[in-house]
């Protein structure tokens, strides 16, 4: 892990020499994303549970496992169409969230000094009462510290994600290396502009 995360080319060069190991990015990948999870649970625990079908972290756990699945099968998948390197590619997509797992432990810290503070009543059960305490729900977590230290660490590790990607790809699949991290980075802009602009 210390390998990947500080001296990436190094690890990678080590990686080429034995068979891809997919399912291990795959664990990368579920760990940054539960300690994430983990995180906005601790966060929010002087709030009202926002779901009315049974207990929160259930569906946090759900998610965690469906949400990493997913995201890594498709960046595996395009990694693969774009550097042809089968199933190294999925194994390369997870190590690229190794600084989530960094960041997922300073989220834990911040979420567990800085917790979520908001003065609301326990969820309505009328459809038409609880969009609007969804939307005050939504905006006392985005306000808070916890979200603000989790957009600064998330991009952080987006960048720090970049770079071994960028060692990852040059070690891999030398000639494709500057496109695969142009368009990682373009991706990394997309997503950042809606937190630029919501107020």
């Amino acid at each position: 892990m210390n390998k990947a995360l500080l001296k990436p080319a190094e690890f990678f060069l080590r990686a080429r020499e034995r068979p891809p190991r997919p399912w291990q990015g795959y664990l990368v990948v579920f760990a940054a994303y539960l300690l994430s999870g983990t995180a906005n649970q601790l966060a929010t625990r002087n709030l009202p549970n926002p779901t009315l079908l049974g207990p929160s972290w259930v569906w946090m756990a759900i998610g965690v496992v469906i949400g990493s699945l997913v995201l890594w099968g498709l960046l595996g998948f395009l990694l693969h169409l774009l550097t042809g390197l089968g199933a190294r590619a999925f194994e390369l997509a997870g190590w690229i969230f190794a600084p989530g797992i960094v960041t997922g432990l300073g989220l834990l810290v911040v979420a567990a000094l800085f917790p979520v503070e908001a003065s609301l009543p326990p969820p309505p059960t009328d459809p038409n009462q609880l969009t609007p305490w969804l939307r005050q729900y939504q905006s006392a977590v985005h306000t808070s510290t916890f979200a603000q230290a989790g957009r600064v660490l998330g991009l952080l590790g987006m960048l720090w994600g970049a770079w071994i990607l960028y060692h990852g790809t040059r070690v891999l699949a030398e000639r494709k290396a500057a496109l695969v991290v142009a368009l990682y980075l373009l991706v990394i802009v997309v997503l950042s502009l809606p937190s630029l602009f919501t107020k």
